[in-house]
Parts: C-alpha cells; structure tokens; sequence
C-alpha cells in the first residue's frame, strides 16, 4: 500500500498518457494487421510504415523509462513481475532503436546505409525519388537491427543479423507483441491504481464563475511578478497557495528544494 496520494496521481497520468500514445502510433502502424494479429502483413507503402514506426519508439521509450517507478505495483503479483522483467528487457531495444532512427542521424550511421546498401546511389535513383526514399529507409532500419549487439558482437535481440527487406516478419512479430504486452501492462496498472484516485468536484466549487475568473487572473498577476523578480517569491507564495488550494489543486508536487514551484520557475544558467 502506498501512502503517498501524489504519486497514485501521477502514475495514473503516466499510464493515461503512455497508452494513448501507444495505441495511437500502433493504430496507424498496424491498421487492420494489428486488430487481425497478422504482423506478417506489412503496411503497403514502406515509407509511411517507416515514420510512423519510428514515431511509435517515442511512447514506448518513455514507458521504458518509467517502468522503475511501476515497479512497486509489480510486488506481490507473479503475472504483473514477468511482464515487467520482459517489457525491461525488450524496450531496451526500443531505446537502442530510438536513438539509431529518431533520435540521432550521425555520421557513422550515415555511412553504413550507404556501404551495406549500394542501391540508395544506384542509377536507377537519379531520377526515381521514391525508390531511393524506399532504399534508404530499408538501410535505416538495416542499420539500427544489427548493431544492437550483445558482448560476443551477435544481434542481441534475435541471435543473428536479418535482412529487413526480407525478414521484416521478424521483426514486426517483435514489435506487435511489445506493443500488445505494453498495453496490458499499462492497463492492469491503471487498475490497480484506479480505486485509489480521489476525484474533486471543481464544478461544484462555491466560487462563483466571476469569482473563480478573479482568482484566476489573480493568479497569473502573482507568477509574472515571480518571474520577473524571484526576490518577491517569498512573500506572494502564500497567497498563491492559497488560491490554488481553492481550485483543488496541490502545488506540493512541483516543488524543488522545499520550496513551491509553480511552473514559473527562472531559468537556471
């Protein structure tokens, strides 16, 4: 049992956010194949495949990140500890990815597309941009797949090298139940934290409606005057508390070394 309120709130945004995201790249990326379980069935222009593919890596890169902090839902449940220790596993790959596809296009990467696929400077792309695109993408993911590497240079994912254009299957069978695992996960969180969310009723606040604009008003006034002269923080945050504390909302959260941070922080150089 956790006594902490705050943190039941913020995994159950973590989880809202995690599995919308998922499912909406997932949604595109598979289409009909990801409702069927057909993972073999490739989306039919590669190129869209490709973007949304390496916009998918994002929410489950996060999720990679935030597994450490679901840990503690996993304590007492065997099914919820395998499927941790799994998506650990396999979202480290979705990191390693990440980075090769969307996140860095180094020199070195670069260079290896065009030496482990001559067709991206072959003839036929003078003058055909699609296939060239097509070439290049094929590389891309070339690339990212097999330099994932264990300690013994083998593929460290699954054992071996394999060629995307012809062993795509592979690799979408990996991603499809990655995808599918990350969503049950996210779900049976999301159950375990849910009975413990306390909702507020701010519609029925006894604020009026010109009451509750005041306030708001008043309430931008104090953070600009904060962040334009962070040597009056002392004496406005009070009264900023205060009428946040009328809205429902606890500042506690985004406080830093003790004192109350409301998202008008000073830059820090």
């Amino acid at each position: 049992m956790i006594e902490d309120d705050k943190k039941y709130k913020r995994d159950f945004l973590r989880t809202i956010i995690l599995l919308k995201e998922i499912k909406f790249f997932s949604d595109h990326l598979f289409k009909d194949q990801y409702k069927s379980s057909d993972a073999a069935a490739m989306l039919q222009k590669h190129i869209d495949n490709q973007i949304y593919l390496k916009y998918d890596f994002i929410p489950l890169n996060l999720l990679r990140e935030s597994l450490d902090g679901f840990s503690i839902y996993c304590k007492d449940n065997p099914e919820l500890s395998v499927q941790y220790k799994k998506l650990k596993k396999d979202l480290d790959f979705v990191n390693h990815l990440r980075n090769k596809v969307g996140a860095h296009l180094s020199d070195e990467a670069l260079d290896k597309m065009i030496q482990w696929n001559p067709d991206i400077y072959d003839d036929r792309a003078r003058t055909n941009k699609p296939f060239q695109e097509y070439q290049i993408y094929r590389a891309m993911m070339d690339v990212a797949i097999n330099s994932y590497l264990d300690e013994k240079g083998r593929q460290k994912q699954f054992g071996t090298e394999i060629d995307f254009e012809l062993e795509s299957k592979i690799f979408y069978i990996y991603l499809l139940n990655t995808v599918r695992l990350a969503i049950r996960f996210l779900e049976e969180i999301q159950n375990i934290i849910r009975p413990s969310i306390k909702y507020i009723k701010v519609s029925e606040s006894a604020l009026s409606k010109e009451e509750r604009s005041d306030y708001l008003k008043e309430a931008i006034r104090i953070a600009l005057e904060i962040e334009n002269d962070p040597s009056k923080r002392e004496n406005l945050l009070p009264r900023m508390t205060e009428i946040l504390k009328m809205f429902g909302i606890d500042p506690e959260p985004y406080g830093e070394a003790g004192h109350t941070d409301f998202r008008f922080k000073p830059k820090h150089r």
